[in-house]
């Protein structure tokens, strides 16, 4: 740049730059963001925008490890200390809220269940101000 005209100059300098590979994963775009009366906000959210399924998530060493495996999948704010399950537990809901990218609040409760062969099942419940972004969170937890 031409200091006395802030213009670019013809001549430069030619140079490369070493470009790491990344990758972005779908918890990327949720921010991490707590509520503090999770029942209330749930309640004051669109019961339209809900979707509900459930998912086998395999043989998993405890409840606590599908617990957290989800968490992390979702990049999600655990809500009311429901990230900690019991030992020993055969159940467990995990309470989570975020806002996805976009400004989107979103709610999710998980209900956990393992049997005795230690096969993991969830029912995955989404609240969210778009019905757009509920979808695309069971589709995350789908491929996830």
């Amino acid at each position: 740049v031409d200091s006395s005209t802030g213009e670019a100059e013809d001549d430069g300098v030619e140079d490369e730059y070493q470009l790491e590979d990344f990758e972005i994963i779908s918890a990327d775009y949720m921010l991490k963001v707590g509520v503090s009366n999770f029942r209330n906000a749930w309640e004051s959210m669109d019961p339209e925008s809900e979707r509900v399924d459930e998912y086998g998530l395999g043989v998993r060493e405890s409840l606590a490890e599908a617990v957290s495996a989800v968490i992390s999948i979702l990049g999600m704010q655990p809500c009311e200390g429901t990230d900690v399950v019991q030992n020993n537990s055969r159940s467990h809901t995990c309470l989570l809220s975020g806002v996805f990218i976009g400004n989107v609040k979103v709610l999710v409760r998980l209900s956990f269940g393992i049997s005795g062969p230690k096969e993991v099942a969830m029912k995955l419940a989404v609240r969210s101000d778009d019905p757009e972004v509920s979808d695309r969170i069971h589709e995350i937890v789908a491929n996830g």
